[in-house]
C-alpha cells in the first residue's frame, strides 16, 4: 500500500518539476532593447565598390525588361543578386539561370556555330572560365524561383569566375530559361550583357 501511494506521488513530483514558476500578468511589459551587432568584422567582406561591380539588364524576346542583376566581387567570391522589375512575365516556376558565353542578347539569331534562329542564341553556350570544363560549367548558377505573380528575387553566391572573365573577349550575357517541368523549360526567355555598373 505505502510502494502504491509511493507510485501515485511520482507524476505529480515530475508535473511540478516542469511547470513553470512564472505566472501570467495582465499588466503591459517593456521589450528589451535589441542590440544588432554586425555579423562581419572589418577583416572580412563588404559589398565592393560601384566600379568593381558588373550589372546586366534582362529583357524578354519583345523587349519588356524582366529582371535587374548584380555581381560583386568580393574576397574571390562573386554575390549575385537577382531581382524582377515587373510582374506577370515571367511564368511562375522554376527557372535555369546561367552565364553565357557571348555578350549578345539578339532575340530571333543565329548561334555561333549556326543552325535555325530562335531567341538570344547570339549568346552562345554556357560560360566557361579560361581551363575549366566539365560540369558544372563556370556558368552555371543556382536557379531563379518565380512566384505566382511572376515576381522574382534571388542572391547567391559562386567563385567560378572573376569580372576581368566575364569582361574579356566578347564579354558574358545572363540567361534565364523557361520555367522547369515546362514545354519552355529550354526556351531563353529573358538575357542581358554583363557590363560595368553605370
Amino acid at each position: 500500500m505505502r510502494s502504491a501511494a509511493l507510485l501515485l506521488s511520482l507524476p505529480v513530483v515530475a508535473m511540478a518539476a516542469c511547470s513553470s514558476p512564472q505566472h501570467a500578468s495582465s499588466q503591459p511589459g517593456t521589450t528589451p532593447p535589441v542590440h544588432n551587432e554586425p555579423l562581419q568584422s572589418s577583416a572580412t567582406s563588404s559589398p565592393s565598390p560601384s566600379g568593381d561591380s558588373l550589372t546586366a539588364q534582362l529583357k524578354a524576346p519583345d523587349g519588356r525588361q524582366v529582371a535587374t542583376a548584380t555581381f560583386d566581387f568580393t574576397n574571390g567570391y562573386v554575390t549575385v543578386t537577382v531581382k524582377t522589375v515587373a510582374t506577370g512575365i515571367l511564368a511562375p516556376g522554376i527557372h535555369g539561370l546561367h552565364v553565357h558565353q557571348i555578350g549578345k542578347c539578339e532575340p530571333n539569331s543565329v548561334a555561333p556555330t549556326g543552325g535555325p534562329p530562335g531567341n538570344f542564341l547570339s549568346a552562345g553556350g554556357h560560360y566557361q572560365a579560361p581551363g575549366h570544363t566539365g560540369k558544372p560549367e563556370s556558368g552555371d548558377l543556382a536557379s531563379l524561383e518565380v512566384r505566382q505573380d511572376g515576381s522574382a528575387y534571388l542572391v547567391t553566391t559562386t567563385d567560378s569566375f572573376t569580372r576581368d572573365g566575364l569582361l574579356a573577349g566578347d564579354k558574358t550575357a545572363l540567361m534565364l530559361h523557361g520555367a522547369q517541368d515546362t514545354d519552355t523549360a529550354m526556351d531563353r526567355v529573358a538575357c542581358g550583357v554583363i557590363g560595368p555598373a553605370s
